[in-house]
């Protein structure tokens, strides 16, 4: 499903602290601080959102607007899916979803890996009984989402990005993104959009050198037993 054909919002946005009461967690200073910066909404979604809306968000892109199948998640939306619960995961599992795929696959912190101030980033699959370990954080997820946008981009199907002036929509994104990222990765995406594409190799170096850790790209499954 893409932006444009989901419902449009008809509550009013929760702020963190309230999802934090109601399910006894704390999300990461880097979330709260993207909250406070209003960078957590991409607007009413709605069959017009491409049209009306998108082009507003151009100048000051909210977090991740142009990553490749992602869908931000704003704060009320992720109350009703964590009140929901996520695809039958046994409860063992500390999921506390952020964004999802255009299939259904959700992007979650999970807490049962945290380290101190990091929690993971993972891929849950919502047709197979596993979840993929993606970052370590937050901040290291957004610089994967960043980079894998431009990497091996399919010409028929560039993506958002790719919408109108391409180099300036990157500019952009960069610049509202960088209070976020570390000054290393900001010099690594600058050099990578000024560039305009990555091969899977080249980016899998990248990311070796530097976000690996313990359990990236490992999965485990996260279902119920029947």
């Amino acid at each position: 499903m893409t932006p444009s054909e989901k419902p449009v919002l008809s509550r009013l946005i929760m702020r963190p602290e309230e999802i934090e009461q109601l399910h006894n967690f704390r999300y990461p200073a880097l979330y709260k601080q993207l909250y406070a910066d209003g960078m957590l909404n991409w607007g009413a979604f709605g069959p017009e959102w491409y049209q009306k809306i998108f082009p507003t968000l151009k100048e000051h892109p909210p977090l991740l607007l142009y990553a490749n199948d992602l869908e931000l998640l704003n704060t009320s939306m992720v109350a009703d899916y964590m009140e929901e619960g996520m695809l039958f995961a046994d409860p063992i599992h500390k999921f506390v979803p952020i964004a999802t795929s255009g299939a259904g696959d959700w992007f979650a912190l999970y807490y049962n890996l945290q380290d101190g101030e990091d929690v993971p980033v993972v891929l849950v699959w919502h047709d197979s009984n596993e979840a993929c370990i993606l970052a370590k954080n937050l901040q290291d997820f957004i610089f994967l989402q960043m980079l894998e946008t431009v990497t091996d981009m399919d010409t028929n199907y560039p993506g958002l990005l790719a919408s109108g002036d391409m180099a300036d929509n990157c500019r952009k994104w960069l610049q509202s993104h960088a209070p976020y990222l570390t000054a290393r990765q900001q010099e690594i995406i600058q050099s990578t959009f000024a560039k305009g594409t990555l091969t899977s190799a080249e980016l899998r170096d990248i990311l070796e050198a530097e976000i690996n850790f313990q359990w990236m790209d490992s999965s485990f499954p996260y279902q119920e037993e029947i």
